[in-house]
This record gives C-alpha cells, sequence and structure tokens, in this order.
C-alpha cells in the first residue's frame, strides 16, 4: 500500500508540474489543480500543505529529471561532450512537442518570483544554482580528459552552456524555428570547444 501512495504521489507532482511549467505558479489557479490531478482542495492542502507546497515539490522534481536525463545522455556516450550534446538535442529536439513549454522551469520561476514570494525564489535560485554546480563538475571531467581547454575554469564553461542553452530553448520557442534546432545546437559545441 506505501509504494501505491508513492507512486500516486509522485503521479501528482509531475502533472501538477506539468500545469505549473505551462503556465506558471501564480497563473496557476487551485481549481486548475483540481482538475489536472484530480483532488479537492482540502487534499491538495493535507498532502502538500498548500499549492506553494506542491509547487516546491514539483519544481524540485523537475530539476530533478532534467539532471537524470542529462546522465542519462552521459551513460550513453564516451566523452562528456558528446553526452552533453545528446541532452541537448534530446531537449530541444525531441522533446520539443510534448514538452508544456519549450523555456526551463527553473529559468520561468527565476523570472516569475519577488520579494514577495521569498521561499519560492530561494527555492529557484538554489536549484539553479544546484544545476550550475552538477555542470562544473562535468566540464572538470571534460578538462581532464582534454575535450576542453583548461585556460578558462570549468565553472565559466558550465555559465556559458547555461546562458547557450537557455537562449537556444528561448529562441526556438518561436514559430518556424524546430528546422534550424540541429545546426544552431552544433554551432553551440563548438563555439564553447573554441573558448
Amino acid at each position: 500500500m506505501v509504494n501505491k501512495v508513492k507512486f500516486e504521489r509522485d503521479e501528482v507532482i509531475r502533472t501538477a508540474g506539468q500545469l505549473f511549467w505551462k503556465k506558471g505558479f501564480n497563473a496557476t489557479s487551485t481549481r486548475d489543480l483540481q482538475n489536472a490531478i484530480n483532488m479537492r482542495p482540502g487534499s491538495i492542502y493535507a498532502a502538500f500543505g498548500s499549492k506553494e507546497g506542491l509547487y516546491c515539490e514539483a519544481i524540485k522534481d523537475y530539476a530533478q529529471f532534467m539532471q537524470s536525463q542529462l546522465l542519462s545522455a552521459l551513460n550513453e556516450h564516451s566523452s562528456v561532450l558528446d553526452g552533453l550534446t545528446a541532452f541537448v538535442k534530446k531537449v530541444l529536439i525531441e522533446d520539443a512537442q510534448c514538452a508544456p513549454s519549450m523555456l526551463c522551469m527553473l529559468v520561468k520561476a527565476n523570472n516569475e518570483f519577488t520579494e514577495d514570494e521569498p521561499t519560492l525564489k530561494l527555492l529557484s535560485y538554489d536549484l539553479a544554482n544546484q544545476f550550475e554546480a552538477f555542470l562544473t563538475t562535468l566540464f572538470e571531467k571534460a578538462q581532464h580528459a582534454k575535450e576542453l581547454d583548461t585556460r578558462i575554469t570549468a565553472i565559466e564553461y558550465a555559465r556559458y552552456f547555461q546562458i547557450q542553452f537557455t537562449g537556444l530553448r528561448s529562441y526556438l520557442n518561436r514559430p518556424n524555428t524546430q528546422e534550424l534546432a540541429d545546426p544552431l545546437i552544433d554551432q553551440m559545441f563548438l563555439s564553447i570547444k573554441q573558448l
């Protein structure tokens, strides 16, 4: 019974996360959540404490999911840069049609929350910083494997990657741009190698 409850909780978090990712936290009403996850407001509050509590679980789930996708791509390639390239292509090309938004949920969160929502603002910053730290370790591995130059630091590579990746996601959110995705991703990684 415990596994069934856990599975259902995970499913609720993932479904709510898709809705929050698409609409944003503030534009998602309790009624929207109720319809999406098939739970009454009292049940949502009993399980998660509040809409904010459910959002916190959903954005953590999103960050964990993105990291697991990246690890999966890395495990399928012998080179760090090849794994990163496969991850970017999966997110921007393969998964683009079924994603609630082309924009990263963490980036949307970083832009949505104000000082009036300090818990959510700090959480979104913390998750973004954790992902940057994870990327930094990957670029350190690429440097040790001689895939990248050591004239700049691994964190500088991680920041550049994030800027390029976020920019591409935003650009490809425009209509009639998907056919440009593959060459733009190749160009992104060529520029990373030339830093």
